[in-house]
Parts: C-alpha cells; structure tokens; sequence
C-alpha cells in the first residue's frame, strides 16, 4: 500500500469583506492510498473548525471515470471518495485541483429562529443598517439581499454572542485605527461563528487581544465574545450579520476572483427576540437586549 500527500492549492471562498480569511493556506490536505487491487482512497485532514464545502475537480484522468466531487466536511480527518480503475491491469493516473469553502451546501436554514442582540442583557442599543462597501467604495455591485447592522457606542462595552454555535474563525492582528478617524477600514478584529443550520454570524469590532472566546469554542446566546473596538474619535463601533454559504452560486470552475466572492454567500434578514418583541430590526430605532431560558435553550 503506498502512501502520499498531495498538496494542491486551497481556495477558501469568502465574502469579499472577510476575503482576509482566503489567506488560511493549506486549512485542508488530501492524503492519496493507493489500494492493491489499483483502486485509490482519497482522505483529508482539516486543521481549522468549522464545515467546509470541498470540491475535488479531476482532469487527465486515465482508467476511471470521475470528473468532479464534492463533498461536505466538518471533522478534522475524514474518507472522501474512492476511486475505482476500469481496468484492474492498469493503474489510475490523473490530476487534481481542489476547494473548500467555508460553508455546508444544501442546508437548511431557519428563517424564524431568534437571534438575540449582541450585547448583554438589558443594555439599550440603536441599530443602524450598514452601507455596502464594496459599492461605496471599490464601485461593485450591492447584493440583493444585502443586510448588515451597526451598532455605535460612547464606551467600550461587551460584545455577546446572539446564538448558540461554534467558533470556526478569529482575527486579531489589528491595532487601534481610532486616531486616523476613517470613514471606512477593512482593518478590523473579528469572530465568525457557525450555527447548527449552516448560518455564520459574524461579529467585526474587537479591540486588539479583546477577544474571550477561542477557535473551536462552542457558544451558547449571550456568551461574551469579548471588548469592542474604538472605531474612531468619538466612539466606539460592531457591524454584524448572519449569511450563508449559497451553492446554487457557488462553481469552482469560475476561478473565485475578489469581485465574484460575495455571490459566493447569501445574507440572511434574522428575526431577532428584544425587550420590545420579536421582530426584523429597523434601522435607526433603539432597542432592548433581551434574553431567557427559552431563547438560550433554542
């Protein structure tokens, strides 16, 4: 039986404010087992947590027919497909790219599920719909289903999780922008988690090591996630929403640039579960973080 590691080049598909993230190089390998009866089992290896959409794409290949797999992957070591020869005389050659995007295909999302909002218990919040900056600033096209929140603050409170999953993404290796007072920067902390329905939230807006919580992690609604950050001179700034990978857009052959990475994922408008009731949140209106047993329990 003989053994060998394909190294292959990995593409995390991301939405084109988190692109930061394709730079995870080398998240997911490919171990090759060459069977003795010519067959090869194909496994891999994750280091990150979290599910991945993997697609293998075969070209050149002789003695077996495969073209193109794909396959959902949450653990961190797993069987992904056997190949099998046409002829057992001959041996399977062929080539191989692969992808992984963060995300599982055909899930099934829960439109009505409450969020909670993503600060403590109690705390009096005005929500404010984000501006899309690919549009505003780089000239690219506003997604239809756009939807992102913002939450500013005179202080730097804490930052809480609005429903149960698992920490699959953090970064922190930005400083404190506030003295450049920008309008706009990509330079922000951030936590992205993953729910038990396929969805992510993602949090943008942790001050520099103020983050609690680590990858892998699970949460539960109102787990503190950590510190806000000072977005510029006068106050302190989260953006946050909840998206999901969306497969029916989602083709490796089109190799993934930077302006087809946000067609890659969908946005989802949350129901969210305030002192106030249970709504969609509108912009510019000020609401009431609000949580029980029930929602934690969800």
């Amino acid at each position: 039986m003989k053994f060998k590691i394909i190294y292959l080049f990995f593409l995390l598909c991301s939405l084109l404010k988190i692109s930061n993230l394709s730079a995870q190089n080398q998240n997911v390998s490919i171990l090759s087992i060459e069977n003795s009866d010519k067959s090869i089992d194909l496994l891999y290896e994750k280091k990150n947590p979290g599910s991945y959409t993997l697609t293998l794409e075969f070209s050149n290949v002789k003695n077996c027919n495969v073209e193109m797999y794909q396959k959902v992957i949450s653990e961190s070591s797993g069987f992904i497909m056997k190949l099998e020869p046409l002829s057992k005389d001959n041996n399977i050659t062929y080539s191989m790219q692969y992808y992984a995007a963060l995300g599982a295909i055909n899930t099934n999302i829960d439109n009505q599920f409450r969020y909670t909002l993503p600060f403590k218990n109690g705390k009096k919040i005005q929500i404010f719909e984000a501006d899309y900056a690919g549009k505003k600033y780089f000239d690219l096209e506003k997604p239809a289903d756009w939807k992102s929140y913002s939450v500013f603050t005179n202080k730097p409170d804490t930052i809480c999780s609005m429903r149960r999953g698992i920490v699959v993404f953090i970064d922190n290796q930005y400083d404190d922008n506030s003295i450049l007072n920008a309008q706009y920067t990509s330079r922000r902390n951030k936590v992205v988690i993953e729910h038990e329905d396929g969805t992510f939230a993602m949090y943008r807006g942790f001050k520099k090591d103020g983050i609690f919580v680590k990858s892998g992690e699970a949460v539960n609604p109102q787990t503190e996630l950590g510190i806000i950050e000072k977005y510029n001179k006068d106050s302190y700034r989260l953006d946050f929403d909840v998206y999901y990978l969306y497969h029916s857009v989602f083709n490796p052959k089109e190799k993934q640039s930077s302006l087809r990475i946000k067609n890659t994922y969908r946005y989802l408008t949350p129901v969210f579960y305030t002192h106030e009731g249970e709504m969609n949140l509108q912009s510019g209106k000020q609401y009431t973080v609000s949580s029980n047993v029930n929602i934690v329990a969800q």
